[in-house]
This record gives structure tokens, C-alpha cells and sequence, in this order.
């Protein structure tokens, strides 16, 4: 287990900082800067400018989210978004709707990925700013896009012979062809994707189950009755959103200190 109490940077460097966002005009702007740089470029590929990313992270603020920002040398390099509810707009997708934290945004700058900048930030959260009663963590992350399958392969095989297919498609600029699909076809998909990730993590295509599993070592998906639930893509790219949930009664991570 990783201990709470010691920095999970890969790099110790003292340069690095983890904090709460400042609330003056020029942090602002240098986190709503590294946010539309994050979200536009790889994996999300979205389309933020200045004007609208102030407006995201300003209305943050105005809902008292805690806005954590990591700095390497007073540059901003990622942020963390958390409340203590779920949203309006998703709070019928979310099993647990009672003592949640739940995660908005995470994000770091493609240079310094994969140096425990995420995990550091979430290290703060739970060292910090859980409350007495918070018992979950939740969040929303994309689930691998839609595909027709051969049913005389099995799903298994089906996703890792898509996932190399698209992987390569990419590589080419190849336009991905995604079909369209029932709710019922959709959710029949999602129930099937979900069980098998559980036991092949490897095949999950989401970089923030990844970062959590990483730190509490087990990812669980919220249910309404007995489907997994699922959002609909915003983005109309076919990637429905899924909201896993860690119940930190099954981590060592409940309270602010190690038991």
C-alpha cells in the first residue's frame, strides 16, 4: 500500500506544489489556460478557447468546488475538481448520492504525465478535504465506443481486435466508423463492457480508471437495478459516459489517517 503520509511524485522534486487554487485573476487564468490545453489535445480532443474555459472554471468557483492546482516552478501543470454532491445533470446515473466525493475534472499537462502528478493530487484530497462522513469516491469516464461484433467470436476477443483496429486507424487518420445503436443495444454493451474490464483492466480504454485502480486497487460502476448506467455522449463521438465509484470502506484510505 502507498502511504498517505509520503509524497507519491515519482519525482521529489521540492519545484513540484500541490494547492488550492487561488482565488486572484492571474490564477485563474494560468488554470483555465493548462484546462483548455489539457482538454483539447489527446485523448479528448474537445474545442475550449480562453473565454469558455474561464467561464468552466468560474463557475466552479461560484458552486464552491474545491479547485486543487499543481505546480511545477508557479506553472500550473494540472488541476483537480471535487464536490461534495454528485451533479444535477448526472445525479440519475449515480448509485450513491450520499456521503460522495465526487470527482468533476482531473487533469495534467502531456508533458508531465506519468510522473504521479495525478495521484498526488488525489494523495491531497484524501489527506485534506475529506469530510467525516465521506464514504465514496465517484466520477464519469468515457467507456470504449460502440461496435458491431461477430457472434461467432467471442466479446472478449471482439474488443481487443476493435481496440488494435481503431489503434491503427488512428495511427493512419483513418475515420472510425461508429454504428448507431438502440438505448437497449447500448445497455446490453455497456453491462457486458463493464464485467469485462473487472476482470481485464487492460482492455479498459479510460486513463482515469486506470489512475485509480493504480491507487486503491479496485474500480466499481454504479447500478441503477441491474444495469450498469450510462450517459450519453455530449460529444456525439459514441464514447457513453460510465460512473465508477470506489467504496473506501474496501480501501485503507476511509479516514485522513492510515489505520
Amino acid at each position: 500500500m502507498k502511504s498517505i503520509k509520503k509524497n507519491w511524485l515519482k519525482n521529489k522534486d521540492d519545484n513540484y506544489t500541490v494547492k488550492e487554487l487561488e482565488r486572484t485573476k492571474n490564477e485563474i487564468t494560468n488554470c483555465s489556460n493548462t484546462y483548455k490545453t489539457i482538454f483539447n489535445g489527446a485523448p479528448f480532443y474537445e474545442s475550449w478557447d480562453l473565454e469558455s474555459a474561464l467561464k468552466e472554471i468560474n463557475s466552479y468557483m461560484e458552486e464552491k468546488a474545491l479547485i486543487l492546482a499543481s505546480k511545477y516552478r508557479n506553472q500550473i501543470i494540472g488541476f483537480l475538481v471535487s464536490i461534495n454532491r454528485v451533479p444535477k445533470n448526472q445525479r440519475q446515473y449515480v448509485q450513491y448520492l450520499e456521503n460522495i466525493k465526487f470527482i468533476e475534472e482531473i487533469g495534467v499537462l502531456n508533458e508531465f504525465r506519468k510522473n504521479g502528478v495525478a495521484s498526488e493530487m488525489i494523495r491531497i484530497l484524501l489527506l485534506k478535504y475529506l469530510s467525516p462522513g465521506d464514504m465514496y469516491i465517484g466520477y464519469r469516464t468515457n467507456a470504449m465506443r460502440y461496435f458491431d461484433y461477430n457472434c461467432s467470436e467471442s466479446f472478449e476477443s471482439a474488443v481487443m481486435r476493435i481496440q488494435e483496429e481503431d489503434r491503427i486507424k488512428r495511427i493512419t487518420k483513418e475515420k472510425i466508423i461508429i454504428p448507431g445503436f438502440s438505448e437497449s443495444e447500448k445497455q446490453k454493451f455497456i453491462n457486458r463492457y463493464i464485467e469485462l474490464i473487472k476482470n481485464r483492466p487492460d482492455l479498459d480504454v479510460s486513463n482515469s480508471n486506470a489512475l485509480f485502480r493504480n491507487i486503491f486497487g479496485i474500480v466499481d460502476y454504479s447500478k441503477i437495478g441491474e444495469n450498469y448506467s450510462f450517459q450519453k455522449d455530449p460529444t456525439g463521438d459514441g464514447n457513453d459516459r460510465i460512473f465508477p465509484v470506489i467504496d473506501l470502506s474496501k480501501t485503507l484510505y476511509l479516514t485522513k489517517k492510515e489505520k
